[in-house]
Formats: structure tokens, sequence, C-alpha cells
């Protein structure tokens, strides 16, 4: 992401775009890339960006469902499914590995 950044501000550096990602085309103007864009540039869909942003929040709020529904417009439901994830005890050992240094 550093990486993508540093490329965005070299190759933009004036743009009034305040997406996270920008193009060729969407560098000049304020819209947003297309999921087409993001999809074949990132190599992923778009629904994958916003599951990791999801279970990143679900963990960085210790679980906290109300937080999820706010930010990105879901029912309780979901949210409670996306919180649900953070006591895993898979995903819990690979936070802790991938954690890096203590402060």
């Amino acid at each position: 992401m550093a990486a993508y950044l540093d490329y965005q501000n070299h190759r933009w550096p004036r743009t009034a775009n305040l997406h996270l990602f920008v193009s060729q085309t969407t560098g000049c103007g304020v819209e947003p890339v297309s999921h087409v864009w993001i999809n074949d540039v990132l190599g992923m869909p778009t629904s994958r960006l916003r599951e990791d942003c999801l279970l990143h929040e679900a963990e960085a709020t210790g679980g906290d469902p109300r937080r999820i529904c706010d930010l990105f417009g879901l029912s309780v439901g979901a949210a409670l499914r996306y919180t649900g994830t953070i006591d895993q005890p898979g995903l819990v050992e690979h936070g802790l590995r991938n954690a890096g240094p203590a402060p």
C-alpha cells in the first residue's frame, strides 16, 4: 500500500481526487476508479477488499458490532458475523505471529 501511495503522489502530485485509488482516467477528476479497474490492477475483486476492511475493523475495535454497523452500513446480524471471527484461535495466532516487535 505504501508503494502505491508513493507512486500515486509522484504520478499525480496535485490531483483533487481524494479517493484511495486513482488511475490515469480519474487522476484529473474527482470520481472513483471503477470496480473493473480494481479487479484488473489489484487482481482481486472489490468485495475481498471490503471484507478485509471489515475484518480489520472488527479486530481493531475488539469486536464492537455497533462500530461495524455505523462504519459499513451493515445490519446487526452481518456485523455480528464479522465480529465473531476475532476470537477464532487460528486468527489470534496469525495476528500474534505477524504483529511485529513489541513497543
